[in-house]
């Protein structure tokens, strides 16, 4: 395999959307029930449940844009996460690459690296800052893929994609995986 693509996963956001419609449901219920016959607690279950409601339209929102959010490939690494801003990395310019523990417990994977002065065709005032602070031509990036949108099973699958294709043809890339201490605990050691 030449390339890994990999998509915001759906189960993910069905679980997620469901989640939020079970909430919407409970807050209205609570503020009907529960307001002792007064109208501001059934109008302020209301407003908390639009919020929750317009949380699962964006979810569903994004079940229907099948567009990829990340592509790894031989050359390099393609961050589609924001579709008016696509960043290409190559991989001769890429500095590290990390699975780590986001706060919220899932997984998510960083690729950090740069480009050049000369790989832009307009540097903005912002950037021209960041290339001023480090004193050189660069311009850092970090591509992060959020566990957020993407099962923790595929989050190790895109990292042990990266590690075998691209690992051995750019040994200057420097790689670090998370490893779960809780994980060792119920494990027998070997004495």
């Amino acid at each position: 395999m030449d390339k890994l693509v990999v998509y915001n996963d759906m189960r993910r956001l069905f679980a997620i959307s469901l989640s939020y419609v079970v909430i919407a449901v409970c807050i209205v219920a609570l503020g009907f029930t529960q307001g002792g016959g007064n109208i501001v607690w059934p109008i302020i279950s209301v407003a908390v449940a639009v919020c929750f409601i317009a949380g699962v339209v964006f979810n569903v929102r994004k079940m229907s844009d099948r567009g990829p959010l990340f592509e790894y490939t031989e050359d390099g690494v393609t961050d589609f996460t924001k579709p008016d801003d696509i960043i290409v990395l190559p991989w001769e310019q890429v500095l590290s690459v990390n699975l780590k523990a986001a706060s919220n417990n899932d997984l998510m994977l960083e690729v950090m690296g740069y480009k050049t002065a000369d790989q832009f065709d307009e540097v903005t005032p912002e950037m021209q800052a960041q290339m001023d602070a480090n004193q050189s031509d660069r311009v850092y990036f970090v591509l992060q893929l959020s566990g957020l949108w993407v099962r923790r099973s595929r989050m190790k699958e895109a990292y042990d994609w990266i590690c075998e294709h691209i690992a051995p043809a750019h040994p200057g890339i420097a790689f670090s995986k998370f490893e779960d201490p809780l994980s060792h605990l119920g494990k027998k050691s070997d004495q």
